[in-house]
């Protein structure tokens, strides 16, 4: 399960500099969200790569950035144009962004890499900064419940996403929003710790004790912590940029947890 496409390793971090990790930004499908109002949420984070970027060594977008993003071969989703254009800023100032695929943003193919130059991940990947090991990804994919293993199954259906990509843009984005906004009507809350945190759990149980990682980072919960795994690696789940606008920085030595 945890390997990358291209292995990532980072042998040095420039003096000042530090590695940024977030996920689960959810930017909107169009220019309205019941939850958050696309411009403000768009601007925070643009704010935040603004702050970020004189002192970033690299970049880790770990899911769920999108709040749904379907490629087309020959069309992309018109969202967060103002976003797509930093990215590319970053990568031409040197900046690498390794984006890691979530759960509301699988269907991405090879647009972002093209056009803003991001190296695009489908899976959690083992990778070394400084001489420390990392554990990186959305989380989704880790010790799902049994709905997240059936959803799972279904929107990575080739068959089925053959056929989604048949179906014109626009029905297929109108069946999504409409779900998406009855699911923000429910007002879901986000709030677990590790004792029913299942990424928490398994990193725990079924990594660590085979796998030695000094930081394990994920998404996917939506609730911003950090804490001891063991005696020698720290668990951070990055929450998200809905309601906790938190993320995580490494100097080369320490993890640290922040809010913007």
């Amino acid at each position: 399960m945890f390997h990358a496409e291209q292995p990532i390793e980072l042998t040095t971090i420039a003096n000042g500099k530090q590695v940024f990790f977030a996920s689960d930004f959810h930017l909107p499908i169009q220019m309205k969200d019941i939850r958050c109002p696309t411009p403000y949420r768009e601007e925070k984070i643009m704010a935040w790569l603004d702050y970020i970027m004189p002192h970033a060594q690299a970049l880790f977008l770990l899911g769920d950035i999108f709040h749904f993003w379907f490629e087309y071969k020959y069309l992309i989703p018109k969202v967060a144009l103002s976003f797509q254009n930093k990215l590319l800023a970053l990568h031409q100032a040197n900046i690498p962004v390794y984006y890691f695929l979530g759960n509301h943003d699988y269907w991405a193919m090879d647009y972002l890499t093209q056009a803003c130059g991001i190296q695009v991940y489908k899976h959690p990947a083992s990778i070394k900064i400084v001489n420390h090991t990392f554990l990186v990804g959305h989380g989704d994919f880790i010790n799902p419940t049994f709905r997240e293993t059936l959803l799972s199954k279904l929107y990575k259906n080739t068959f089925l996403t053959s056929f989604f990509r048949m179906l014109p843009a626009d029905w297929l984005y109108w069946i999504v929003e409409t779900y998406l906004n009855k699911k923000s009507k429910q007002n879901k809350k986000y709030w677990v710790f590790e004792k029913n945190d299942r990424i928490f759990q398994y990193c725990e149980n079924k990594v660590e004790p085979f796998t030695h990682h000094d930081f394990y980072i994920f998404g996917h919960t939506h609730t911003p912590y950090i804490k001891a795994l063991h005696s020698s690696s720290i668990y951070c789940n990055l929450g998200d940029w809905i309601s906790n606008y938190t993320y995580a920085s490494f100097d080369g030595t320490q993890l640290t947890l922040l809010n913007f």
